[in-house]
């Protein structure tokens, strides 16, 4: 299958650069011989983002520091007929994934849900590193028929902030965050033990799995580092740091391993 790789990359301040734009620097890994959109949010990163993608003879779309990266998700999605690799730009590749094949609408790898306190619990959830959406088409199909019920009744201008932003329920004196973005909407649309109908997506095997890492926070190292020096959540936070600076040196090695410790350490 041939994809359409588009990458979104956010740094939210300078010291973010070098960890904002690991998917670009390992990008002939993961995709080789593969031209790629690069969709740069704010203008922190936009200067290594044009000289990469003048290089590599890529495209480059600029977008305004407000836009949210699960919006995106959805316009990409929205604007296409071909099937796109949406990549975050704080993807690492070890390997190839250019010849990943799926006959759901899309394939991605899934993170557990994750107790960030007692009283607050992000249910399981689409991990959003790389994402292969199969049939955009369709995915737009049933994304507007399950949310049909409840976007009728919303003003137009609030209709597709509804669609990819994040949804919360207080229920039994717990609080209950789905993680934004479409394809969570439709993984959680359909309950694990359902077995009568199609499921919209494929769970990366191992094999594909461990062709990537993700640096975690890297979009926003200050906020990052901040957190894990004030962290009172009792969770040993501290085990990331080894991980964001091989990153940041490029390390790529020391890198792997990042996504296992972040979800021991969260979950």
């Amino acid at each position: 299958m041939d994809w359409s790789p588009q990458i979104i990359v956010k740094a939210e301040d300078a010291q973010s650069v070098p960890t904002s734009v690991t998917a670009l620097k390992t990008f002939d890994t993961g995709f080789p011989d593969t031209k790629a959109t690069v969709h740069c949010i704010g203008s922190y990163a936009l200067d290594f983002c044009k000289q990469w993608a003048a290089k590599g003879g890529h495209k480059l779309i600029n977008h305004v520091i407000s836009t949210e990266k699960s919006q995106l998700n959805y316009e990409i999605v929205k604007r296409t007929r071909l099937p796109v690799a949406i990549i975050a730009g704080t993807t690492v590749f070890y390997e190839d994934m250019s010849d990943y094949s799926t006959t759901k609408l899309f394939g991605a790898d899934v993170i557990p849900a994750l107790h960030l306190t007692d009283k607050i619990i992000n249910i399981e959830s689409i991990e959003k590193t790389v994402i292969f959406v199969a049939q955009p088409i369709k995915v737009l199909a049933k994304l507007n028929e399950i949310m049909l019920p409840v976007t009728s009744a919303i003003a137009t201008e609030g209709k597709n902030s509804h669609v990819w932003g994040n949804q919360t329920v207080v229920m039994c004196g717990k609080v209950y965050k789905q993680t934004s973005g479409i394809f969570n909407i439709l993984y959680n649309y359909q309950s694990s033990d359902d077995t009568t109908s199609v499921r919209f997506m494929d769970n990366f095997s191992s094999e594909t799995s461990n062709k990537y890492e993700t640096v975690f926070g890297g979009t926003s190292i200050t906020k990052t580092l901040d957190k894990l020096q004030s962290d009172s959540s009792g969770k040993d936070t501290s085990k990331f740091m080894p991980y964001i600076t091989a990153a940041m040196n490029e390390d790529w090695e020391g890198v792997k391993g990042f996504r296992k410790v972040f979800l021991e350490v969260m979950g």
